[in-house]
């Protein structure tokens, strides 16, 4: 299984809100196909704040515009997601994986993969959730809510730490969450 990147970049971007904002459209296939999409989008903060002081303005202007109460404050991160790994901001807006797929845990993959790849660079992988068993769930991968009380929300995971590891370990499509401190087991070629 493969992830398959596009992304439309401006290369004239400088001084334009979109040159904050890097939206990257993710598929997972195999030779049979496609099996899953995502929209994912890339904040690019330092730029942000070096650029304006404050990430609020721009922020408040595009899709993104429910992170900046909940993440940041005074033109960067608030302290509670300050950690260290890196400066911009992973945004998971969404998931959809092909019914055939759904009890594989293919989502965690994708989000794994795109965490440990394009997330180097950044604080944070912050996503949405609609209930609390979804967000139980993605608790498994490492995700914490962060609007605590609600029904529905933002959950972030903090690329400071280790987080679980998501594998594939016998390539059947069967993807198995495993602790970050677990050995992976490989399958052995017959």
């Amino acid at each position: 299984m493969k992830l398959s990147i596009h992304s439309s970049i401006d290369l004239d971007g400088l001084g334009t809100d979109g040159a904050y904002i890097t939206w990257l459209d993710v598929r997972a296939g195999d030779a049979h196909g496609d099996h899953a999409a995502a929209r994912v989008a890339l904040l690019h903060v330092g730029e942000l704040a070096d650029a304006h002081g404050d990430l609020w303005p721009i922020l408040h202007r595009s899709p993104l515009a429910g992170l900046a109460d909940v993440y940041f404050a005074h033109g960067w991160y608030k302290d509670d997601y300050a950690d260290g790994a890196g400066i911009d901001l992973l945004y998971i807006e969404s998931i959809e994986v092909d019914d055939l797929w759904q009890q594989r845990n293919l989502d965690f993959a994708i989000v794994g993969r795109l965490a440990s790849t394009f997330g180097s660079g950044c604080q944070l992988v912050v996503m949405r959730f609609r209930n609390a068993h979804e967000a139980s769930r993605w608790s498994r991968l490492g995700f914490s809510v962060s609007t605590e009380g609600r029904l529905s929300g933002f959950m972030h995971m903090k690329l400071a730490y280790r987080h679980a590891q998501v594998v594939d370990v016998l390539g059947s499509g069967n993807f198995e969450v495993l602790a970050s401190d677990t050995p992976i087991p490989r399958a052995q070629p017959n």
